[in-house]
C-alpha cells in the first residue's frame, strides 16, 4: 500500500505523543497541508518564540542594510560611543556587525548573565574578550540583544513597530504580537518576540523567498545560509552551520527557539514545518521534532493525497488535546509540609483540595489546579497566564503541572512524597525569568494532614 501525505502526518503526529508540543503548521509551497493545536492551546494564540527572534532581528538589520543605513562591516562599537572608553577590550574594538549576526564575537557567553544588569545592551560593552572574534562559533544572546538596540537606536523606534511595517503587515501577519522588553525599556532581540503560529509560519515561507521586494534576495540567501562552523556543538542538529542567526540543519535551514519554537524550512521544496511547544525541562529536547521531520515529512511533496485518509486526519486533528493530570479520586484534602533545608523559597508547601498554597517570606500564593481538567489562573501575581492541573497519583505522592501560557511559555512540575511524618518537595522549573530559584529539591515534616 502507497503511503500517503496524510498517512505520513498521522505518522508525525504520532510521534509527538508524550511530547509538550503546543501545536503546528505545515506548509508546501506556501500552501497548508495540516495544521493542529494541542488544546486548550490554539493557533491564534500569542506564543513566545525566544531565541526565533534572534532570526527577526537578523532581517531588521538586513532591512536597515537594504535602506543604507548601515553595512555589516561596521564596528558595532562605532554605533554606541556612550559605552565606549579606556576600559574596552581591544578585541571587542574589531568585532563586526556581521561577526554579530554569526555569533562570532569575542565572548563565550552572554554579557548580560555575566554581568547581571537589567540593561542588557550595555554589558557587552564592558566584558573581558574570551577569544579572537570572527574566528569562532559561540552563541552570544547578547550580540542579538545589542542588534536589536543597534535597530532601535536607527530607527527612533521599537523593533516590532518597526517590523509591523516593513515585513509583519505587507505579509498579512495581523495577529497579535508584543515583544518583551529588558529592564532598560529595549526590546529583548534575542529572545522576547511573542506571536501566533499561524503568523509564525508564514514568516518562515517568506525566509525561504526571494524576498518579495520586501528585503533584498542576496541578504536572504546570505542569512539562511552557512556562515560559521558549528561542529562543536553537543546537540546533533546544531552541528550544520550557522548563518546569520539562523541555524543550519542536515537539510535547509531552522529559525529555533528554546523549548521547541522551530521552523523547519527546506526551501529547494518550499516545505516548512512550525512548531511552539514547552520542551525546556525535556531531556531529549527538540531532537524528536527534527527527527519526526525528516522521517515522516521531508518527501511528502512525492507523495500522493487520499481522500480516504484525509478524513482520518481531519478528526484525529480536531481531536488533539493535551492531557491535564488527573489524581485519585478518593486522595487526601489537606497536607502541609514545613521545608526545614531552605533550598527552595518557600517556609511551607500546602495541599488542599482544589489548590496549592505556597508560603514565601513575601506572603502566601494559592495556585488554583484541576482534577483532569486545566484550571485557568495567574501565575504569582506576576501577570502571567497559567494553567494548572494535578492530583495524588498515590497516598504518598502527590503531583502538581503547571504551564505558563502568556507572555512566557514555561512551567514547573511539583512533587510532594511523604514518607510517614515527613516528605520530600522536588521542583522542575523552567520558570527562572518570571521566579528566580523556583527549582529544586526540600524536605521537611508534615504539620497537617487531613484524610
Amino acid at each position: 500500500m502507497t503511503l500517503s501525505r496524510e498517512t505520513a502526518i498521522l505518522n508525525f503526529v504520532e510521534d509527538m505523543r508524550g511530547l509538550n508540543i503546543h501545536g503546528f503548521v505545515l506548509t508546501l509551497n506556501g500552501e497548508t497541508l495540516a495544521e493542529g493545536s494541542w488544546a486548550p492551546y490554539e493557533l491564534d494564540q500569542p506564543h513566545r518564540l525566544y531565541s526565533v527572534s534572534k532570526s527577526v532581528t537578523a532581517l531588521a538589520i538586513g532591512l536597515l542594510q537594504d535602506d543604507g543605513a548601515l553595512s555589516l562591516d561596521d564596528h558595532i562599537v562605532d554605533y554606541f560611543p556612550e559605552w565606549v572608553g579606556e576600559h574596552t577590550d581591544p578585541l571587542l574594538r574589531a568585532v563586526t556587525l556581521r561577526d554579530m549576526l554569526r555569533m562570532a564575537t569575542c565572548y563565550d557567553r552572554a554579557m548580560y548573565s555575566a554581568l547581571g544588569d537589567s540593561d542588557w545592551t550595555k554589558p557587552f560593552f564592558y566584558g573581558k574578550a574570551t577569544h579572537l572574534p570572527g574566528t569562532v562559533f559561540s552563541y552570544d544572546t547578547s550580540a542579538s540583544q545589542v542588534l536589536c538596540a543597534l535597530v532601535e537606536k536607527k530607527t527612533g523606534r521599537s523593533i516590532l513597530d518597526f517590523m509591523e511595517e516593513r515585513l509583519f503587515r505587507p505579509l498579512g501577519m495581523t495577529g497579535r504580537k508584543c515583544w518583551r522588553k529588558d529592564g532598560a525599556g529595549v526590546s529583548q532581540g534575542g529572545t522576547g518576540l511573542v506571536m501566533s503560529l499561524r503568523d509564525f509560519s508564514t514568516l518562515a515561507n517568506f525566509c525561504m523567498s526571494d524576498g518579495r521586494g520586501l528585503i533584498s534576495e542576496a541578504y536572504l540567501k546570505a542569512a539562511t545560509s552557512c556562515q560559521i562552523a558549528t561542529d562543536e556543538r553537543p546537540a546533533l542538529e546544531e552541528r550544520y552551520g550557522y548563518g546569520y542567526q539562523f541555524w543550519r540543519m542536515r537539510r535547509g535551514f531552522s529559525m529555533y527557539g528554546l523549548g521547541g519554537q522551530m521552523a523547519l524550512c527546506l526551501p529547494e521544496k518550499k516545505l516548512c514545518l512550525c512548531t511552539t511547544a514547552d520542551l525546556i525541562m525535556d531531556s531529549t529536547a527538540v531532537q524528536p521534532i527534527y527527527d519526526a521531520f525528516f522521517r515522516h515529512l521531508e518527501d511528502i511533496d512525492c507523495l500522493p493525497a487520499s481522500p480516504e485518509a484525509a478524513g482520518r486526519l481531519q478528526a484525529q486533528l480536531a481531536d488533539l488535546r493535551y492531557e491535564p493530570l488527573r489524581g485519585r479520586e478518593n486522595a487526601q484534602q489537606r497536607v502541609s509540609v514545613a521545608l526545614t533545608q531552605g533550598a527552595l523559597p518557600f517556609k511551607t508547601v500546602t495541599i488542599e483540595r482544589e489548590r496549592v498554597i505556597f508560603a514565601t517570606a513575601d506572603g502566601e500564593f494559592a495556585l488554583p489546579y484541576g482534577h483532569g481538567s486545566w484550571r485557568k489562573g495567574t501565575f504569582m501575581n506576576t501577570g502571567e497566564a497559567c494553567m494548572t492541573s494535578g492530583g495524588w497519583m498515590s497516598p504518598e505522592r502527590f503531583r502538581l503541572h503547571c504551564e505558563l501560557n502568556g507572555l512566557s511559555s514555561c512551567g514547573m512540575e511539583l512533587f510532594v512524597v511523604r514518607a510517614g511524618d515527613r516528605a520530600t518537595v522536588r521542583l522542575i522549573s523552567s520558570l527562572w525569568e518570571v521566579v528566580p530559584g523556583w527549582s529544586g529539591q526540600d524536605w521537611g515534616t508534615v504539620l497537617a494532614s487531613d484524610v
